[in-house]
């Protein structure tokens, strides 16, 4: 009986303590070299409003690549969905209402990219590419020719406030953080997300519902584009068409440096969150330093082929010592495989 061997969510693992430890080193640099960014104490909580958004993105994008699919339409989701709160609140509608309606549009399209991939059997990445697309015109239509900005103070204030010095965007990151890490470590849902990306036949031969599956992840997708469309819009006072643009590249970079397999079927969400972090006061940092955004994509770059190298390595390296003690241990028992 061959059994799979899914990767292991009870330990701190390895690649998360590297991450770790390089988010302490980094705050450490920032602090010494810049005075404004510690800010008294509460400068590095304030930072966390400017990529929170890029967090709740990448939460969403992370069970997507889990399963081994892609979802490129996810930033323009997430602008769609600022688009459609500022038009909400334009119209004179509460902020409730803008963010009930905002997030339900982006879920739909979420729906709509899981439908076409799980049940035309159509490749994510053509799918969502053309979605991508279709998304931005919709939004580039439903913005108009003065897209919708100054909104009402209780509406910004999901992406400006504090509660106690603490960000509520921040808050809002770590809720969708922990709402995705117990879905995919403690769910059937979860699980079969895991499975259908380390091994889909065999998914399939367990009984695992992968259409449905699938279907789920694309709309939790959604719904993860549509509340990081709501913070952008809340943090900049603005509705533009293309102001989630910019947070795929980012998203997709969290993700893989997080350990997240972009083949699927392996990572932890954990490590993106804390890959989050690294990245987002990684440019902000910069940016306080006077860096330009190019010098910060430059260098995040830098910085993800420098992960995957050394990870790499440091698995390659964990494979072989596994399998030179598998060896060790053929050859003190050599019963026990005869």
């Amino acid at each position: 009986m061959t059994t799979l061997d899914l990767p292991r969510r009870g330990r701190v693992p390895a690649w998360g303590l590297c991450l770790l430890v390089a988010i302490i080193a980094e705050l450490i640099y920032f602090t010494l070299t810049t005075r404004q960014f510690a800010g008294h104490g509460t400068g590095m909580l304030a930072l966390t409003e400017q990529f929170a958004p890029t967090g709740a993105l990448a939460m969403g994008l992370a069970m997507v690549i889990l399963t081994g699919n892609i979802d490129l339409s996810c930033a323009a989701n997430a602008s769609l969905a600022a688009v459609i709160a500022g038009t909400v609140l334009a119209k004179g509608g509460s902020p409730t209402a803008a963010v009930v309606a905002a997030v339900a549009v982006s879920t739909l399209f979420g729906a709509f990219n899981g439908v076409i991939v799980a049940f035309a059997g159509i490749d994510s990445l053509l799918v969502t590419l053309a979605t991508q697309f279709i998304i931005t015109s919709i939004a580039t239509s439903v913005a108009g020719a003065s897209p919708p900005f100054g909104f009402p103070g209780a509406f910004t204030l999901i992406g400006q406030g504090t509660v106690n010095s603490v960000p509520i965007a921040l808050l809002v990151f770590l809720v969708i953080s922990a709402a995705v890490t117990g879905c995919v470590n403690y769910t059937k849902v979860g699980r079969s997300m895991t499975l259908i990306g380390y091994n889909p036949r065999a998914a399939e031969y367990t009984g695992i519902a992968i259409r449905r599956t699938l279907a789920v992840v694309f709309t939790l997708c959604g719904a993860a584009s549509g509340i990081a469309g709501v913070l952008l819009a809340s943090y900049y006072n603005s509705a533009q068409p293309n102001i989630g643009t910019d947070l795929l590249l980012p998203a997709v970079t969290v993700v893989i440096l997080g350990g997240m397999d972009i083949f699927g079927g392996r990572g932890r969400i954990g490590e993106v969150v804390l890959a989050v972090f690294l990245l987002g006061f990684m440019a902000q940092g910069m940016l306080i330093e006077g860096d330009s955004s190019l010098s910060i994509t430059m260098i995040t770059g830098l910085v993800l082929i420098g992960a995957l190298v050394l990870k790499f390595a440091f698995e390659q390296n964990f494979r072989q010592r596994l399998d030179a003690r598998m060896r060790r241990l053929r050859t003190l028992h050599p019963d026990a495989h005869g």
